[in-house]
Parts: C-alpha cells; sequence; structure tokens
C-alpha cells in the first residue's frame, strides 16, 4: 500500500505544473525584472486588407484582388469593370 502511495506522489510530481517548468529550466520567479522574453511576448498581429464592394455588383473583396477603374472604383473581375458602375 505504502508503493502505491509512494507512486502517486512520484507521478503527481512529475505531471505537476511547477515541476515541470522547473525541469525544463524555466524559473517560477523572474530575476529580469518581469522583462517578457521572446517566448512571452505576444505575436504582431497581421495587418488585414481592406475590404470594399465591387461598383458594379456590391460583392466585398480586398483592395489587393481587385481590378480598378480610372476613377479609382473596385471591381471584382474584368467583365465587371467593362460593365461599369451600376447605377
Amino acid at each position: 500500500m505504502k508503493y502505491l502511495l509512494l507512486a502517486l506522489v512520484v507521478l503527481w510530481l512529475l505531471y505537476s505544473p511547477a515541476v515541470r517548468g522547473r525541469l525544463r529550466g524555466q524559473s517560477r520567479h523572474k530575476g529580469d525584472g518581469g522583462k517578457p522574453t521572446k517566448a512571452t511576448q505576444p505575436a504582431k498581429p497581421v495587418q488585414a486588407d481592406r475590404i470594399e464592394p465591387c461598383a458594379h455588383c456590391g460583392v466585398h473583396l480586398p483592395v489587393s484582388e481587385a481590378l480598378h477603374d480610372i476613377g479609382g472604383r473596385v471591381y471584382c473581375s474584368e467583365a465587371h469593370r467593362l460593365a461599369g458602375p451600376r447605377d
């Protein structure tokens, strides 16, 4: 019975977050003044492309994938650019 209890304590220690962090070389107390490391810095947000509607049919699409006419209007396809804006 005592060996079962001992085995449970050892397993608990191996799987507890505090012990796992120390085994991986991470201490619980930061000695660097709390400065974030590269691993803890949040990722930079990805810049989203602007979305605009097609001047002919109204379908929304990213400006980087759109076709533009001389007036700067956005179109989803060459056929809609040639057809022009819908009144």
